[in-house]
């Protein structure tokens, strides 16, 4: 059973002209809590571009850094193709439910995006939907 439930939403961006590999803040899972995440969908990007979503512990830093799986750093959906317009939107959720059914992610951490095989030409977007719960 999932205790005090609230709907969530995030709506993030890799602004054109970012680095590769470096990755961008998404949305945060405070420490107590866990996310259930029900849908996510991307647009955008240039289409010779490929994208990621990353769980980051609390203890590290998330805007602009390099992606390291040394530092904890794990890919949660990849890859995403870049040039879908927001009327065309690609499904993350596809991705990640190829891995599990149903996708918890405890907190404390924070989620970012980042782009994995080159800068970004064009601005990339991503949105999630899903319920956060006491753990």
């Amino acid at each position: 059973m999932d205790y005090n439930p609230e709907p969530f939403f995030a709506l993030g961006e890799i602004p054109a002209g970012s680095d590769a590999a470096k990755g961008f803040f998404f949305f945060g899972v405070p420490e107590g809590r866990k996310l259930l995440i029900t849908n996510a969908s991307y647009w955008g990007g240039d289409g010779g571009e490929n994208y990621q979503l990353v769980i980051v512990p609390a203890s590290q830093a998330v805007n602009d850094v390099a992606i390291d799986g040394a530092n904890g750093m794990f890919c949660l959906a990849t890859p995403a193709k870049g040039g879908n317009a927001a009327s065309a939107q690609g499904v993350w959720i596809g991705q990640i439910t190829n891995a599990t059914t149903n996708l918890s992610i405890p907190g404390p951490c924070s989620i970012v995006m980042a782009s994995f095989n080159s800068a970004n030409a064009a601005a990339f977007y991503s949105g999630v939907y899903g319920v956060m719960c006491d753990l």
